[in-house]
């Protein structure tokens, strides 16, 4: 898919309450991009799924889509990864994973989250205050030679 190119408006709909299965690394990206395609500056992405199940692979398509022409890392060693998303706004990649739950406030990363800018959060379980935020969830299941991708809107 061009990734200047938009999913027309009949499409959108099947992001709202949906499961995907992907067989290789490289649908999981191609199903991202068109998921990012609908994104908005200001949205917030909640991945979860446990580890090894997708959740940075997903995040790679979704920066791809967005202009990134670099390999998008696993941010595990790096709180936030950022990228910029064409020239209007910022696409922050927050990895979670090494930290207790803790509040976004402790961590200070209110300033990415309330932003006009995207935000892709792995591990998302460890905000202690962001579990009511309008948000994107998108849930990722290993299975044998597949993954499980389950995308919902969440008010």
């Amino acid at each position: 898919m061009d990734k200047n190119k938009k999913l027309n408006i009949a499409d959108l709909s099947i992001f709202k309450n949906s499961a995907f299965i992907t067989k290789t690394p490289q649908e999981t990206r191609v199903l991202a991009k068109k998921f990012a395609s609908i994104l908005k500056s200001g949205d917030i992405v909640f991945l979860n799924g446990n580890l090894g199940s997708g959740k940075t692979t997903f995040s790679q398509g979704i920066t791809q889509f967005f202009g990134n022409t670099g390999f998008a890392r696993s941010s595990s060693f790096m709180l936030v990864n950022e990228y910029q998303a064409f020239d209007s706004f910022k696409l922050f990649h927050i990895d979670l994973y090494r930290l207790k739950k803790t509040s976004i406030f402790d961590i200070g990363i209110e300033e990415y989250l309330y932003s006009k800018n995207i935000s892709l959060i792995e591990w998302p379980q460890r905000l202690s205050d962001g579990e009511n935020e309008n948000h994107w969830d998108i849930t990722i299941e290993n299975l044998i030679n597949k993954r499980k991708i389950k995308i919902q809107k969440k008010k």
